[in-house]
């Protein structure tokens, strides 16, 4: 049975394919909140969709339904799909999200696999983020590379990346790496640093690790749209901080800290959570 769906048969020129997964590597969003902005930004198409039903527990991530007036609208499973972009100036991409699979992961791992020899990708960058303790306007990214080619590139980038020490329970991500290695395809994993106070998209962290994708990739995705966004979120983070004293003494703690962020387990954090989907919604226009 075939686990991939191909909506299209694109001729690619020596793609890069970028993959950010939901779940639990997703903090601030930033690995699917980057992904969604590179397929809105460069008008990706749509290339393939993975078929939900063999790498996830429906019991764990439920199906999303739609009920009007007591009728069934809609059955909207965990969505996992591909896209792809011709660039008019280098290598193509390919690019992915959708959760991180509960089960098979080796299956998983080699369904992309298929998909990389199938288009000839030349590069593969997962994508992720973990709450830390960090500041919420801090750019702390870390890497990791399956070569040691790779880690090269890593610490040859003019924009800063960490390179990556930790012993601990692994994402899926790492699997990629491993398997990356048995294809021969050059594979990183980059990994931005999210404050334990925030919940939301963190448009700064995905303006970050989308400057070191343009590096790594060679191209020229502009993020100011980003760092717009991020620049009217974080007047009103600093405004409850400033009125919130719990969060304040936070603050200044990390502030005093010589060294902050630790590629560890998720830290403890302040009892008050910043909720950044409340500020996007307030500023959206109403009908």
């Amino acid at each position: 049975m075939e686990l991939i769906e191909y909506l299209s048969e694109p001729s690619l020129h020596k793609p890069a394919l970028v993959a950010g997964f939901g779940g639990w590597g997703n903090a601030a969003e930033v690995a699917t909140g980057t992904i969604n902005y590179l397929v809105e930004h460069l008008e990706a198409k749509k290339l393939a969709t993975l078929d939900s039903e063999h790498f996830y527990l429906f019991s764990l991530n439920r199906p999303f339904v739609t009920i009007a007036n007591g009728h069934l609208k809609s059955v909207d499973l965990p969505r996992s799909r591909f896209y792809y972009w011709n660039n008019p100036q280098g290598s193509d991409l390919i690019l992915f999200f959708g959760p991180e699979p509960q089960v098979s992961w080796h299956q998983y791992v080699e369904v992309f696999m298929q998909l990389c020899q199938r288009f000839q990708v030349k590069k593969f960058v997962t994508l992720g983020g973990l709450h830390d303790e960090v500041l919420h306007n801090e750019e702390k990214i870390s890497a990791a590379g399956a070569s040691m080619e790779d880690v090269q590139r890593l610490r040859s980038l003019t924009e800063p990346v960490e390179l990556i020490n930790y012993v601990g329970p692994s994402a899926v991500h790492s699997l990629f790496l491993a398997k990356a290695i048995d294809y021969n395809i050059p594979c990183l994993s980059i990994w931005a640093h999210a404050a334990s106070y925030l919940q939301g998209t963190n448009y700064n962290l995905c303006a970050a690790i989308i400057k070191r994708l343009n590096l790594l990739l060679d191209l020229q995705v502009d993020t100011s749209e980003l760092e717009f966004s991020w620049k009217l979120l974080e007047e009103q983070i600093e405004s409850l901080i400033s009125k919130n004293e719990q969060l304040k003494r936070h603050v200044e703690d990390l502030k005093k800290r010589e060294q902050r962020g630790v590629f560890a387990p998720q830290p403890s954090s302040p009892a008050k959570i910043i909720r950044l989907d409340e500020f996007t919604r307030q500023s959206e226009p109403e009908d």
